[in-house]
């Protein structure tokens, strides 16, 4: 009996193909692959909420400061208003400067009127005039220290930069020059500086700005060259409707409508200046105690 030879044995091998994946783990991988996008989005969410949220605060923030430095400024200007408009126990103080060295300016015209428009008014004896025509330099200085006045009104000649007050002599001259820098100087020279200054001189609204950001609450003066009749007109109202207890905003209205009441051409030229903390709509100058 012969053997019959064996089959060769089969090798293993280890590089067998791989059966093709099944549904289920494709499914398996979409389904992670979901997940991660998810997951992305979901991240990318929250980034975007946290930053909108430190967004919102950033801006609460700011609208807190706003409204702070709002009720500071309120504040400021209110105790700034009740001062300025508290009655006070003295007389209202006025200086009355006239300079018309060539004579060609009617300037004592002017102070009669103010004076009269002054006595007429309701309150006349709340206020106290100290008259200086021909007034010179130390007139102004003299009459900031001395008379310490609330109010300093100059009829005269001026310009943008300069104001002609008069030497101390009997024939007619061209006059002193002050600069405008000067004369903000003089007045700011006290301890008690003046509520308003009023320059009733041609082209004098370039000086006002100036002197309230430096010196005084409140300025007037003209846009132009102003008429003398005009002048006059609107000085002597301004100052009856002060002595009559209105406001510093109304009495230079009132000026101004004199004037075109009198159908006259420089109802636009009288320019009021008020600083940022104070209301010349609320600023009564003359005020009973009663």
């Amino acid at each position: 009996m012969t053997r019959r030879p064996r089959p060769p044995e089969a090798k293993r091998t280890s590089g067998r193909p791989r059966p093709p994946a099944t549904r289920k783990q494709e499914a398996d991988l979409q389904t992670k692959l979901a997940r991660a996008e998810r997951s992305e989005a979901d991240a990318a969410e929250r980034k975007r909420k946290r930053e909108q949220t430190a967004a919102d605060r950033r801006a609460a923030a700011e609208r807190a400061a706003t409204e702070a430095r709002f009720d500071r400024t309120e504040h400021a200007v209110g105790e700034a208003l009740r001062e300025l408009r508290a009655p006070k126990p003295e007389k209202l103080r006025v200086l009355l400067l006239g300079a018309s060295s060539e004579g060609d300016l009617r300037v004592g015209r002017e102070q009669k009127r103010i004076r009269s428009a002054v006595e007429s008014a309701l309150h006349r004896d709340l206020i106290e005039l100290d008259v200086r025509p021909a007034a010179t330099a130390s007139d102004l200085l003299d009459g900031i220290t001395k008379f310490r006045p609330h109010v300093v009104h100059f009829s005269g000649h001026s310009n943008e930069d300069l104001i002609v007050f008069e030497h101390d002599t009997d024939a007619p001259h061209a006059g002193h020059v002050v600069t405008a820098r000067a004369f903000s100087r003089a007045i700011a020279a006290t301890d008690d500086p003046p509520l308003l200054v009023l320059l009733n001189a041609c082209k004098s609204a370039a000086q006002i700005d100036q002197l309230v950001a430096d010196v005084v609450p409140f300025a007037i003066g003209m846009a132009d060259s102003i008429d003398d009749g005009d002048a006059i007109n609107s000085a002597a109202q301004f100052y009856a409707s002060i002595a009559n207890g209105q406001s510093v905003r109304s009495a230079h209205l009132s000026g101004q409508a004199a004037l075109e009441m009198a159908g006259l051409d420089g109802a636009e030229l009288p320019t009021l200046a008020a600083a940022p903390d104070v209301d010349p709509g609320a600023t009564i100058l003359v005020e009973p105690t009663d």
